[in-house]
């Protein structure tokens, strides 16, 4: 018998996080599963319960949820031998896809069951002291974002196309300064984003190389062009056919810091703080369960 903890919030996700952890306690039980059910508003409560069940030698820690669920349950197992399974259940679900994890229920019930575990790195960012699963945006993306978190959450994934428009119109490129493990890059802007997976932003490929668990973090930058070539590059990026463009370069390095504008960095879709951030692959730092392919 596997012992399972399954954290969610009562209002966290367009499609109810509390409806649908509620269903995922019932199907690991009826499957037999030991269930230790979490139940949190906030954030700061999730992780916290979280941290709770880590420490009391759960197998599986399942979060239900958005990638702002996943990031605070993924704090909570650096340095131990529990799992994280998650259930989709946010706005973007952006590690999910990133990860191959079903965005349906059911299907995502299977892999807390019958998956494998899989080793992948996470972002330290300092000065936060947080790891982040996904992305750190630092550029045009992490406005859109910010914009992203004021629409109605029915929206979805689609609240990212809709805060992405305004944000355009109002487009001005930003002076940078990167260090990109020993190098040092002055450059001039519309995004920068460190990322760990390949899909940021409610389905952008953005990092369609980066790999999980390579031990690198892929930085992403695109360099000033006209509204109407942003809105084509942004178009690109869901497919990942952005790469080839000229405006669009890419670097990979262990350890990145991020200085410039006066732009608040986002982490997995929520606000960290203000520029600058250093951020540094912490490798293997945790298992996540995954399908079996």
């Amino acid at each position: 018998m596997t012992r399972y903890a399954v954290v969610h919030g009562p209002r966290s996700g367009r499609r109810g996080a509390g409806a649908v952890g509620e269903e995922v306690v019932r199907q690991l039980r009826a499957a037999g599963q030991q269930v230790t059910e979490l139940e949190a508003a906030t954030r700061e409560g999730a992780q916290e319960a979280s941290r709770g069940a880590v420490a009391d030698g759960v197998d599986i820690l399942v979060a239900v949820g958005g990638d702002g669920v996943v990031q605070a349950a993924a704090n909570t197992l650096v340095g131990s031998s529990t799992a994280l399974g998650i259930v989709p259940a946010g706005t973007g679900n952006d590690n999910a896809r990133s990860l191959g994890i079903p965005l349906s229920t059911d299907r995502a019930m299977q892999t807390l069951l019958t998956g494998r575990r899989r080793s992948i790195d996470l972002i330290h960012v300092d000065p936060y002291d947080l790891h982040v699963v996904g992305s750190v945006p630092c550029g045009l993306d992490a406005l859109i974002a910010s914009r992203a978190a004021t629409l109605p959450r029915w929206l979805g994934a689609q609240s990212y196309t809709i805060a992405t428009l305004p944000e355009i119109i109002r487009l001005r490129p930003m002076d940078y300064r990167l260090e990109v493990d020993d190098r040092v890059l002055e450059l001039t802007g519309l995004v920068v984003a460190v990322c760990n997976m390949p899909i940021y932003g409610g389905g952008m490929r953005i990092a369609p190389d980066a790999d999980p668990a390579d031990g690198l973090l892929d930085v992403i930058i695109i360099e000033p062009v006209g509204a109407a070539s942003a809105l084509r590059l942004l178009r690109g990026v869901f497919s990942g056919r952005h790469s080839n463009h000229p405006a669009v370069r890419f670097e990979r390095a262990r350890r990145v810091s991020v200085a410039g504008p006066q732009l608040i960095a986002h982490g997995d879709g929520d606000p960290l703080g203000p520029l600058p951030v250093e951020c540094t692959v912490a490798p293997a730092a945790i298992e996540i369960m995954v399908p079996v392919r």
